[in-house]
């Protein structure tokens, strides 16, 4: 039997923007007021971790806990190391050359992640995303922002 893992997207799941009223992409805002501020431009001024859910993949010592997002505001030189003291891997659907709305997406990391798809769990905030993962075999929690159901839905799917 394959050892479980949890597979687990990025933006607006791990990290969101403090600004509560932001509905927009968060590498396009990252981008933006980089360019804006240069410089001057702070990352956790303008974003901050879901330290809930950071806390539970930390707290898990039998799973494997890897992010799969899309583009690059998770290589910031203020964001990464946080991530690599929890998640094993991260992966980057454009690096990989892939889109998340694609099940070949899912099975291409499973692969990497040397697992078939029914032994991961993944959790995004992306209903299309999820539907794809679905389509590949993986066992999916939608993140709809209230963490601790979330959390729950997860340690059901880990005690199967």
């Amino acid at each position: 039997m394959d050892k479980i893992s949890i597979l687990s997207d990025f933006s607006r799941t791990i990290l969101h923007p403090k600004d509560t009223n932001y509905t927009g992409g968060l590498n396009a805002l990252h981008k933006k007021l980089g360019a804006e501020l240069g410089d001057a431009y702070r990352v956790l001024d303008h974003f901050e971790f879901n330290t809930e859910l950071m806390d539970f993949y930390r707290s898990l010592t039998d799973v494997s806990v890897s992010v799969f997002t899309t583009d690059v505001i998770q290589d910031h030189p203020h964001i990464r190391p946080e991530l690599e003291a929890v998640f094993e891997n991260i992966f980057a659907a454009n690096n990989l050359g892939v889109s998340k709305k694609d099940p070949n997406a899912y099975l291409s990391v499973a692969r990497k992640l040397n697992a078939s798809p029914s032994s991961i769990v993944y959790v995004d905030d992306q209903r299309a995303n999820n539907e794809a993962a679905r389509v590949a075999g993986m066992n999916v929690v939608h993140f709809d922002g209230n963490t601790p159901l979330v959390i729950e839905k997860i340690k059901h799917l880990l005690s199967k």
